[in-house]
């Protein structure tokens, strides 16, 4: 009888830590299938690819500085770049800031369907980098001739550089595709309008903004 009764007392124990042991597994697996949900998570919008292709701009809005006033097209000179917003927007939106650069127009080589972005040589860019979301905040232009390398907008984080001529395209670093560009008006005041939106959407490529086009 004794002998009985330790069997199922044993018997009991090892069921008990059977399920010890289960439960600490399963939180062990809770604990590693958090950590790594934890980096996809933290994408955010890589689970909502719409939200990143939707942007402030849309055709006719006019272009603004940090107070809010309307740029003129005169503002833009060579060798220099100024970054822009949409009036009445949210400036810290991802797809608000725009680079404004004024090339020769006989120097830009723009794709066939954007001959008529660049009104007077003055381009525009998304000023945030397509490799890892910073912003660019360089512009390399070359004040004597010939010229080594062509003008550059350059995000300083990782030298990836964009060439403003050619419609943005990746010449140097990391960044795995162009800057969307944003096609540009002149109004009967002589002020920059946006005449659309981008040219595809903005932000990194790893959050998954390859597919797809920007929409306003």
């Amino acid at each position: 009888m004794g002998s009985h009764t330790e069997v199922v007392e044993e018997g009991a124990v090892r069921m008990r830590r059977r399920r010890l042991l289960a439960g600490a597994g399963a939180a062990a697996g809770a604990a590693i299938g958090a950590a790594l949900l934890a980096p996809v998570v933290s994408l955010g919008p890589a689970f909502d690819l719409a939200a990143l292709a939707r942007t402030p701009w849309r055709r006719g809005r006019r272009l603004v500085d940090e107070a809010g006033a309307p740029i003129p097209a005169a503002a833009v000179r060579p060798d220099e770049f100024l970054t822009a917003f949409p009036e009445g927007a949210d400036p810290e939106e991802i797809g608000s800031p725009v680079i404004l650069v004024r090339l020769d127009p006989a120097r830009l080589r723009l794709p066939a369907a954007r001959r008529t972005w660049a009104p007077e040589g003055i381009v525009g860019y998304s000023k945030i980098c397509t490799h890892a979301g910073c912003a660019i905040a360089l512009y390399r232009a070359p004040l004597f001739e010939p010229a080594e390398q062509p003008p550059g907008l350059v995000c300083p984080c990782h030298y990836s550089t964009f060439d403003p001529a050619t419609g943005g395209t990746v010449v140097f670093g990391p960044a795995g595709r162009a800057l969307p560009q944003l096609p540009i008006r002149i109004d009967r005041q002589g002020n920059l309008r946006a005449g659309g939106t981008f040219s595809g959407p903005v932000g990194p490529s790893w959050w998954g903004v390859r597919r797809g086009r920007a929409t306003s």
